[in-house]
């Protein structure tokens, strides 16, 4: 872009206006105008040599100011090439945000499609069984069983938004989804959430209740949870522990789960085990 010299500018303004107050003085107009000299009563009256000079330094003067437009205009003209770029940077930019938010919503209609299938599916194969065990000659459809399947199906995605805090500290007039936010900040997460306790309060304050949170959506519960073991070494939330929002029956299949591992950790001490997917997995403890 082309550098304007605002402190030349600024220089031979000052040395126009001072050479105009000195002509118009010079002249006998003191208080007039540098126009006034081109008035036909006071030319006939002035020096010709004097003229001439006036003349001479105005058209100093006029061209130095041409100069000076024509490097304002080259001016504008780079600014309005610039900002040309920039609008198009811009509407690249925000093309390739609309894009990005259209593949996020995507997987996630993706996800909520998948759960909503194999909710469903499992439902009418559990609805088919109870049919088929008990008139096996001539099922018939109920209304109240496609109801309930579809209840199940609306409680499963709830739930899918949904997380569980254990072994967060309560107390009177506590700001929980302060004290929740902090939890996941602590992990590198920064949802908007809602939060509550849950279940009756103790009185002797001996139990500290579990806390449901919900949040947007259940890719954000997922990404919790992926980053939930870094609470272990958090000084401040390492007794925190966070689990999905499991449904009575897949939390009693968790229980028995878990009494599975621990038996076959007693009977074989020299391994490690632990749960993923619904599965116990066991590795040697010196790998």
């Amino acid at each position: 872009m082309e550098k304007v010299d605002l402190e030349g500018i600024d220089y031979m303004w000052n040395e126009v206006f001072t050479w105009s107050k000195e002509q118009l003085k010079r002249f006998g107009k003191p208080y007039g105008k540098l126009r006034d000299l081109a008035d036909p009563k006071f030319s006939k009256s002035a020096r010709k040599p004097e003229l001439e000079d006036v003349c001479s330094r105005s058209f100093e003067y006029m061209h130095f100011l041409m100069e000076t437009v024509q490097s304002y205009r080259n001016a504008c003209t780079n600014l309005q090439s610039q900002l040309i770029k920039n609008q198009e940077t811009l509407i690249n930019v925000q093309k390739e945000l609309s894009e990005c938010k259209s593949k996020k919503l995507e997987s996630l209609e993706e996800v909520v499609r998948s759960l909503v299938a194999n909710s469903v599916k499992d439902e009418f194969k559990s609805y088919s069984s109870v049919v088929s065990s008990s008139q096996p000659t001539a099922p018939t459809f109920c209304p109240e069983a496609l109801k309930t399947v579809v209840e199940t199906v609306i409680a499963e995605e709830d739930r899918s938004r949904n997380l569980i805090v254990f072994g967060l500290p309560e107390g009177d007039g506590e700001e929980l989804e302060t004290k929740v936010s902090e939890i996941f900040e602590e992990i590198g997460q920064k949802p908007k959430l809602e939060a509550q306790r849950i279940g009756k309060k103790k009185t002797d304050g001996a139990t500290t209740r579990p806390v449901k949170v919900c949040v947007s959506s259940s890719l954000i519960v997922q990404q919790i949870l992926a980053n939930a073991r870094n609470l272990r070494q958090s000084t401040k939330f390492k007794t925190v522990f966070l689990s999905p929002d499991r449904s009575p029956e897949q939390r009693e299949s968790r229980r028995e789960l878990i009494a599975s591992m621990r038996a076959r950790a007693l009977e074989e001490p020299d391994k490690k085990f632990y749960i993923r997917e619904g599965q116990i997995i066991s590795a040697n403890r010196n790998d």
